[in-house]
C-alpha cells in the first residue's frame, strides 16, 4: 500500500525546505511530502498522485504568491478534491482572503508567518487525524446506510414471500416447510447482519443517535453511558432531554440539515458533572426524514488550543518587554559612548598634542570602536531575534564601498605579513541599489574572521555578478538580478562537526574559543543580513587548508547620476566667511553630550545655547529663536517628542529645523522620530563630519576645511620596516617563553615589564612590541613568536 502525500504550496524554496524538513522529522516519513513553487505545479502534482491514486490528505498554501493567490488555489483545489483538508500557511494574508478560502475551500486553519514549529507540527497532526477519522466516519455512515438499506430490501422481500406465501397455502401445502426453511435462513441473515452492525457501533468512540424531524431519538446505535447516565430508555426522548439543555437550538441543527439535504458540522461544549466537555458534531441527511447524528469527544484538542493561545499571549508579553530592554539597553550604551568617541574626535584637533599623546588618543578611540561594535552585535542579534530588523535600500558606489573596506582591513592584514586581495570580475556593476550598511558589515565580518584566524598566506575577496546579471551589465539595462561573494582564505580551516553550528548566535568554533575574541554573533548576524538582501550564505573548509565562505545577494542597477558622492576625508576648521551668525539649540539631558556639541559647534563658528529637556528647549525656542535644534528624544520632565510636536505645531516652528539625537538602533524609531515633526535623524554616537553635514543640508552653511590629521602614527609605522620573528632569538629562550606566555594571558602589564629587560642597543625591537601592546595586539605577538618555530 503507498503512502500518503502531504503537499506543501510556496513560492520559496527555503520555506519549502523547512516545511519538509520539519514535516519529515515530526511524521517520521510517514507521508511523502511533495513541494509546489505555484499554483501550476501544485495542480500537475495533484492529478499525478490522483492518476497513481495516491491519498492526499492535507495540502499547506501559502497566500501571498505570483498568478494564481493562495485562497483562489485552494478553492480550486476544493472542487477537484473537495475531501482534502487545507491549511494557508502565510504572514501577509487579509481577511478577505482568509473569508474567501473560509467559505469556499474549507480551509481548516490558518497560520501567520513566521510560525512556531511546535504549533505547525501539532495542526499538522490534528488535521490528519481529522481527515482520516472523518474517513472512517463516513465509511461508517455509508457501510450503516448500505446495511440499512440492505435490511430494508431482506424485509421487504420477506414480507413478499409471506404474503405470497400465504395466498398459495391452500394450493402448495406441499411448500410450506420449504418457505418456512427459508425465512428461517433469512432471519438467521438478518440475525447476523444486526450483530455486525452492533459490533461496529460498539468499536466506535462516538456518540451516535437516530433522530426524526420531531425532534426524537429514535435509535441510539452507540452507548454515551461514559458521558451520560440515564434511568429510562433514550429512544422517544427528546433531543433537549437528551442534552439536559433547553438554552440550546438543538433541533435547529436537525432542521438545517433536513431542509439542505447537507452534511453540517459544529463543535458545542456540555457540562457533565464537573466537567466541560468539546464535541465535535457531523448531523447528516436519511431518506427518511431522519438525521444521524454524530459526535466525538475534541475536549483534548480544545485544550491544546487553550493552552496554544496562552503560551502565545505569554509569548508576546515576553516579547515586548524584551523589545522595551532592549531599547532601554541600546539608549544606556550608546550615549556614553557618544562621548567618549565625540570628545575623542575634538581632542584630535588640537595640533599641539604630541606623537605620545596622539599614539594615546589613538587607543582610546579604537577602544571606543572596538566596544560600540561589540554593542551593536549583540543589540543587532537581539533586534533580529525579536523581528525588528529593516532592510534600508540605498544608491551606492560598490567600487568606493570595497575601496573603503580593503583600506579599513589592510594595516591588519599586512601586519600579519598576510596578502589582502579584491578580485572584481569582468562586468562586475559599479553604481547599485541595495542595503550598503548590511552588505558592508558581512564582508567586515568575514573580511575581518579571515584575517583573525589565518597566520600566513592570505585572505582573498572576489565579487562576481551572476550568470543572468552578466548579460544585463553587457546590455547596459537596469533590473533587479544577482551579485555573488566569495571570501577565502588559508586558515586553519573548520571542523565537520562544528560547520552545522557555525551561524548560531553566541557560538564560536575552536579556533574563536581559543583566540578569546568576538562574541559569536559576526556570522549569525551576517546570515541574517544577507536572507534579508534576498540570498544565502554558504561554507567550504579543510582543515589544515582553508575556508570560503560564499554568498549572493539582489541588487538592482543603477546610473552613476543616481548615486551620492560624498566629500573627501577634510576635517571643517570654521564657516567660511560671509555667512550669518546660525543659532544652534542643543538639547540634551545629559551634561556631557550637551558640552561635546557645545564644543564641536561653537569653534567652527555657531552661536550654540544648551538645554537639558523638552521644556527648557520650548522656552528657548520662544525667547531666542534659533535656526536650527539638536533634539535628544529620551528626557525627563519633558521628552523630545512632546517638544517637537509643540514646536512644530507653531507657524513660526515649522520654519525651525529640527534634528533627532537619539541612540536607539530600532530603524522603526526612525519613523517614529520623523512623525513627531523632526526633519531627519542622527544616531548616536555619531561622527563629527555626519552632523556637520546634516548641518550643511539644512541651513546651506559652508565650511573651510583642513586635511584631517590621523590620530594615530598610521602613515609613518606603514613606513617602518617589519619586525622579523630572528629579531627575537637575541633574547633568552626563557624571556621568549615568558613573553609567549603572557601574550596568550593578554596581560599587557607583564609584557611591558619583559620589554623593559631588552637592550637599548635593540630599541627597534622593544619599540616594535610596545606598540603592539598599545594596540591590543596580542595575537601578533604570539605570531611572531610561533614563526621562530616554523
Amino acid at each position: 500500500m503507498s503512502k500518503g502525500a502531504i503537499i506543501c504550496i510556496d513560492d520559496e524554496r527555503v520555506v519549502l525546505v523547512s516545511l519538509r524538513d520539519q514535516l519529515n522529522n515530526h511524521l517520521l516519513s510517514e507521508f511523502d511530502i511533495e513541494l509546489a513553487e505555484n499554483g501550476e505545479e501544485a495542480l500537475e502534482i495533484l492529478a499525478e498522485l490522483q492518476a497513481d491514486d495516491i491519498e492526499i490528505p492535507l495540502i499547506i498554501c501559502d497566500q501571498i504568491m505570483p498568478g494564481i493567490k493562495g485562497d483562489e488555489l485552494l478553492i480550486k483545489i476544493h472542487s477537484l478534491y473537495p475531501k482534502t483538508l487545507k491549511i494557508m500557511l502565510t504572514g501577509q494574508a487579509s481577511t478577505e482572503a482568509v473569508g474567501n478560502a473560509l467559505n469556499h475551500a474549507n480551509l481548516y486553519r490558518y497560520i501567520g508567518k513566521p510560525w512556531d514549529e511546535t504549533d505547525l507540527c501539532l495542526t499538522v497532526t490534528e488535521a490528519i487525524r481529522s481527515y482520516f477519522q472523518d474517513k472512517e466516519l463516513i465509511y461508517k455512515n455509508q457501510t450503516l446506510q448500505k446495511i440499512r438499506t440492505e435490511l430494508e430490501e431482506l424485509n421487504a422481500s420477506l414480507e413478499q414471500k409471506v404474503v405470497e406465501r400465504t395466498t398459495e397455502l391452500a394450493k402448495a401445502n406441499a411448500q410450506l416447510q420449504q418457505e418456512i426453511n427459508e425465512r428461517n435462513l433469512l432471519e438467521q441473515k438478518l440475525s447476523t447482519s444486526e450483530r455486525q452492525i452492533r459490533t461496529i457501533f460498539e468499536a466506535m468512540s462516538e456518540i451516535v443517535l437516530i433522530v426524526n424531524d420531531r425532534e426524537e431519538i429514535t435509535a441510539v446505535p452507540t452507548n454515551p453511558g461514559r458521558f451520560y447516565k440515564f434511568e429510562t430508555d433514550l429512544v422517544n426522548l427528546t433531543i433537549e432531554q437528551f442534552f439536559q439543555d433547553k438554552n440550546n437550538t438543538w433541533f435547529g441543527k436537525v432542521r438545517q440539515a433536513l431542509d439542505s439535504q447537507e452534511t453540517i458540522n459544529f463543535d458545542y461544549s456540555l457540562s457533565v458533572g464537573e466537567r466541560e466537555i468539546w464535541f465535535a458534531a457531523s448531523i447528516s441527511p436519511l431518506p427518511n426524514n431522519s438525521v444521524t447524528w454524530v459526535a466525538r469527544d475534541i475536549s483534548d484538542r480544545k485544550q491544546a488550543e487553550a493552552a496554544w493561545e496562552k503560551a502565545k499571549e505569554a509569548a508576546l508579553r515576553a516579547n515586548q518587554a524584551k523589545s522595551e530592554f532592549l531599547s532601554k539597553m541600546s539608549h544606556e550604551l550608546r550615549t556614553p559612548l557618544n562621548a567618549i568617541l565625540g570628545f575623542t574626535q575634538l581632542l584630535a584637533r588640537d595640533n599641539s598634542l604630541n606623537q605620545v599623546q596622539r599614539e594615546q588618543l589613538g587607543i582610546v578611540e579604537r577602544s571606543g570602536e572596538h566596544l560600540l561594535q561589540l554593542i551593536n552585535d549583540v543589540l543587532e542579534m537581539s533586534k533580529i531575534e525579536a523581528g525588528r530588523i529593516a532592510f534600508n535600500e540605498n544608491n551606492f558606489d560598490l567600487i568606493s564601498t570595497l575601496n573603503s573596506i580593503k583600506e579599513m582591513l589592510q594595516l591588519k592584514a599586512e601586519s600579519k605579513r598576510l596578502q589582502l586581495i579584491f578580485d572584481c570580475a569582468p562586468h562586475t556593476p559599479q553604481y547599485l541599489r541595495t542595503d550598503e550598511n548590511k552588505l558592508r558589515q558581512v564582508l567586515i565580518n568575514l573580511i575581518g574572521n579571515a584575517i583573525k584566524f589565518t597566520s600566513s598566506g592570505g585572505v582573498v575577496l572576489r565579487v562576481m555578478p551572476g550568470n543572468d546579471l552578466a548579460e544585463i551589465v553587457s546590455e547596459n539595462a537596469t533590473k533587479s538580478r544577482k551579485l555573488l561573494f566569495e571570501v577565502e582564505d588559508t586558515g586553519p580551516g573548520i571542523a565537520p562537526h562544528e560547520l552545522d553550528t557555525l551561524f548560531d548566535p553566541f557560538v564560536q568554533t575552536e579556533t574563536g574559543r581559543n583566540s578569546e575574541q568576538g562574541t559569536g554573533l559576526g556570522l549569525p548576524i551576517s546570515r541574517q543580513f544577507v536572507q534579508l538582501m534576498g540570498g544565502d550564505i554558504t561554507v567550504n573548509s579543510v582543515l589544515g587548508e582553508g575556508t570560503i565562505f560564499k554568498f549572493d545577494v539582489k541588487v538592482e542597477l543603477v546610473e552613476a547620476k543616481e548615486v551620492q558622492t560624498y566629500q573627501s576625508s577634510k576635517r571643517a576648521i570654521a564657516l567660511a566667511p560671509n555667512q550669518p551668525k546660525y543659532r544652534i539649540l542643543a538639547v540634551d539631558d545629559r551634561w556631557e553630550s550637551r558640552q561635546l556639541l557645545i564644543h564641536l559647534l561653537s569653534p567652527l563658528g555657531f552661536d550654540v545655547r544648551a538645554a537639558e529637556n523638552g521644556q527648557q528647549a520650548i522656552e528657548e525656542w520662544q525667547s531666542w529663536e534659533p535656526n536650527l535644534i539638536l533634539m535628544d528624544m529620551q528626557m525627563p520632565v519633558m521628552d523630545g517628542y512632546e517638544a517637537t510636536k509643540y514646536i512644530k505645531a507653531h507657524l513660526k516652528g515649522q520654519a525651525t529645523v529640527i534634528i533627532a539625537l537619539t541612540a536607539s538602533v530600532f530603524e522603526e524609531n526612525r519613523i517614529t522620530v520623523l512623525s513627531a515633526g523632526c526633519d531627519d535623524f542622527v544616531r548616536k554616537p555619531f561622527r563629527e563630519e555626519v552632523l556637520l553635514e546634516k548641518l550643511a543640508t539644512y541651513l546651506g552653511v559652508r565650511y573651510v576645511y583642513s586635511e584631517a590629521q590621523s590620530t594615530t602614527s598610521t602613515q609613518s609605522r606603514e613606513s617602518q620596516k617589519q619586525l622579523e620573528p630572528e629579531s627575537l632569538t637575541v633574547m633568552p629562550s626563557g624571556w621568549i617563553t615568558q613573553l609567549y606566555e603572557a601574550a596568550d594571558s593578554i596581560d599587557n602589564d607583564r609584557i611591558l615589564e619583559l620589554i623593559a629587560e631588552i637592550p637599548a642597543e635593540e630599541a627597534f625591537l622593544a619599540q616594535y612590541l610596545t606598540d603592539l601592546v598599545k594596540k591590543f595586539r596580542c595575537d601578533a605577538i604570539i605570531d611572531l613568536i610561533e614563526r621562530i618555530n616554523r
